[in-house]
């Protein structure tokens, strides 16, 4: 059981020009990435193919092209994102929300894990 911890917001970057995100900071969430990412034990391909354990960078997505926006809305977003999220750089982490893919590109509620 983990408990719960806070995560501090930073400056919203972008992977490539495909995705806009804000960075998340804490010592914490490594290790529920971690034991979240060995508890269902995915082949050494899929870690690579999906950025997991030592490729890891926690983030919050703020969009993607991939889900139909495009270069320039990206961009849009982070310059909006600087101001709007500024506010609230800290939060306490309660849970956690796990999905599942039921289809390409649709995904539904898996489990939900509360933390201590």
């Amino acid at each position: 059981m983990f408990k719960s911890f806070q995560i501090t917001l930073s400056e919203p970057a972008t992977f490539g020009t495909a995705v806009s995100f804000i960075s998340v900071e804490s010592k914490e969430i490594y290790n529920l990435h971690k034991c979240l990412v060995d508890s269902v034990s995915p082949s050494p391909d899929l870690i690579k193919q999906y950025f997991e354990m030592d490729r890891y960078h926690p983030h919050l997505t703020l969009g993607q092209t991939h889900w139909g926006m495009v270069e320039a809305e990206i961009e849009e977003m982070n310059i909006v994102a600087r101001s709007a999220l500024s506010l609230f750089p800290t939060f306490e982490v309660n849970e956690v929300r796990v999905y599942r893919e039921v289809e390409p590109n649709r995904n539904e509620p898996f489990e939900v894990i509360r933390l201590a």
